[in-house]
Order: structure tokens, then C-alpha cells, then sequence
């Protein structure tokens, strides 16, 4: 169930693009400040006091905690090298190979984040299981206007509609994949220290995308009000999963 979850938002992205035409830079903008709302409440609320949680009576170390977390904001940093920052909506005239080199920085984005998605029977406890819940939901909500502007970009490049809809079937499985991959090689046994790296991706997203000024340092309405509807939403999914 948890392949075909995150699978869904991405074609729902492409539903959205080729349904309601939505690639206005402008709109997939207020989208983004809606998930970057949403994700930072998440993490404050939810992903991040958990990791300091005694997991069978052993905590982690505290200084480990933010190793692994500032490793995830840095990592981030160097995978928009790649990706050009398209994960917090930064739309990008493309073309030839720069299309290839943005789809590749945002398949590793997508494998890495899934990696902490991975399940390991022997070790999973109510704890992870809501972790596991909570980290789901946050990438199904990022991957999707992620998605949308993914498929808009390739579209407005000139590249045709089959070879869009190739890449970003590729985008599509790498969620999938690096799920598949922790789960079958132990890697889900250090589920706790990837879930800390993917905090730290979060939140360097997440900041990046709320704090970004437009001209003249002005915050739109509509983003705002994008932001307040994301912010409200993580709190109540927060409140109603306790």
C-alpha cells in the first residue's frame, strides 16, 4: 500500500498538470509555500521530538541526532546543485541536457528521502510505525508539486509529451525504490538516524521555500494564506494521529 501512496502523488501531479493546465509558475509558487508549511510543522510537531524519544529504554545521543540532521540540510544543499532547487519551486527554462541533469538530482532527492520509509519487522515498534506515518505523508505532499513542476518544465521545454511523461515515470519509481532498497538490505535497521537526514532535508527545504522574499522583500497574500492553511493542517494532523 505504501508503493502505491507514494506512486499516487505523482500522478496526481501529472492529473493536475494535463487537467488543469496548472504551470503557472506563480500558482506552483503558493502550492510550494503550502508544503513547506505543512512539512516544517511536521517536523517540529511530530518527526523531530520523536527522535529524541528512548527507543526501548536507549535514547540516542543528542550530538548524534544533530550530526545526522545537519548532514541532511547540507546534503540537501549540494543535491540543488544538481536539481537546480526545483524541490522548493524553483521553475527553470530548460533544455538538451539540463533537463537530464535536473531529472537525475531529483531521483537521488526522491531515493534518498524514501530510504527512512524502509520497514524492518524485527525492530519496528509503535513508535516507528508512527514515524513511519508521519514521514509518508510528508513525502507524498513534497513529491507532488514537486511533480507538477517537473512535468511543466519538460512540456514548455519543447520536449514531447511521451519523453515528459518517461521522466517523470522515472521520478515516479525512485520513492518506490529506495523504500524496496532499506527494507531488503538492512538499511531500515538505522531507520532512526535516516529519518534525522531527512529532517534535515526538510527542513532545509521547507525554510528555503517560507522565507524566501519576493521583490522588494513583499510575502503575497496568497502565499501567505497558503502558508497559514499548511501550518493549520500539520497541526491538526498532529493533534488527531495523538
Amino acid at each position: 500500500m505504501d508503493y502505491f501512496i507514494l506512486l499516487s502523488s505523482i500522478a496526481l501531479g501529472v492529473a493536475t498538470v494535463f487537467g488543469l493546465r496548472l504551470t503557472d509558475a506563480r500558482r506552483v509558487k503558493v502550492l510550494n509555500a503550502f508544503t513547506g508549511a505543512y512539512l516544517i510543522a511536521l517536523v517540529m510537531l511530530h518527526l523531530l521530538p520523536d527522535l529524541y524519544e528512548p527507543e526501548a529504554g536507549v535514547a540516542l545521543k543528542p550530538l548524534l541526532i544533530g550530526g545526522f540532521i545537519l548532514f541532511g540540510f547540507f546534503l540537501q544543499i549540494a543535491m540543488d546543485s544538481i536539481s537546480m532547487g526545483i524541490e522548493h519551486g524553483h521553475a527553470h527554462e530548460i533544455q538538451g541536457r539540463m533537463a537530464f541533469g535536473i531529472l537525475a538530482g531529483l531521483c537521488l532527492h526522491a531515493f534518498v528521502e524514501a530510504l527512512a520509509l524502509g520497514k524492518s519487522p524485527a525492530h519496528q515498534t509503535a513508535h516507528d510505525l508512527s514515524a513511519h506515518h508521519f514521514l509518508l505523508v510528508s513525502v507524498v505532499v513534497h513529491n507532488y508539486p514537486i511533480s507538477i513542476a517537473l512535468l511543466g518544465m519538460l512540456l514548455q521545454s519543447g520536449m514531447k509529451k511521451s519523453s515528459a511523461l518517461l521522466c517523470i515515470g522515472l521520478f515516479a519509481i525512485m520513492a518506490p525504490v529506495g523504500m524496496f532498497v532499506s527494507s531488503c538490505t538492512g538499511l531500515a535497521v538505522y531507520s532512526r538516524y535516516l529519518m534525522a537526514v531527512v529532517i534535515g532535508i526538510f527542513m532545509h527545504i521547507s525554510t528555503t521555500i517560507l522565507f524566501e522574499s519576493e521583490d522588494h522583500h513583499r510575502f503575497p497574500v496568497g502565499k501567505m494564506f497558503a502558508v497559514i492553511v499548511g501550518l493549520l493542517l500539520g497541526i491538526v494532523s498532529v493533534i488527531f494521529e495523538a
